[in-house]
């Protein structure tokens, strides 16, 4: 029997959860999916922008890892749905959930799946080459 994947456990670890998937660099979801009997909120055109979206959005934060330390995840609340994203390596994990559900258990819950997977949860999405000051350049 194959082992369930990663999206598979993820999506069972609560109810509340109504996607789990991973999505490459290109925005596109290659693992995963909705639970069963849950509609999507957007179309599909509107739900692969909003994972660009959401994948740029880490890069971006990644950037100031140097001072700030590596992204753990991001939350953002919407009204009618809570949205996850945790890095993995040049892609993300994408978790939605209903808005009502315990977003401090799920992350708690999902973490604990990703390391015991073996999976890099803090892995960077293509980090941001920083630009040196010219200060720093002058002194060497």
């Amino acid at each position: 029997m194959q082992e369930p994947s990663l999206c598979d456990r993820i999506i069972k670890l609560d109810r509340g959860i109504r996607f789990a998937g991973i999505v490459n660099n290109r925005g596109e979801v290659i693992e995963g999916g909705f639970r069963q009997g849950v509609k999507p909120l957007l179309n599909g055109t509107d739900e692969q922008q909003m994972y660009i979206n959401s994948l740029s959005n880490l890069t971006m934060l990644q950037s100031y890892s140097d001072w700030l330390g590596n992204v753990r995840y991001s939350l953002t609340e919407h009204e009618k749905v809570a949205l996850m994203t945790f890095p993995r390596g040049d892609g993300i994990l994408c978790i939605s959930a209903m808005p009502r559900a315990n977003m401090n258990k799920i992350r708690d819950k999902v973490t604990k799946v990703l390391k015991s997977s073996g999976s890099n949860s803090r892995g960077r999405t293509k980090p941001v080459k920083k630009v040196k000051k010219k200060a720093e350049n002058k002194a060497k």
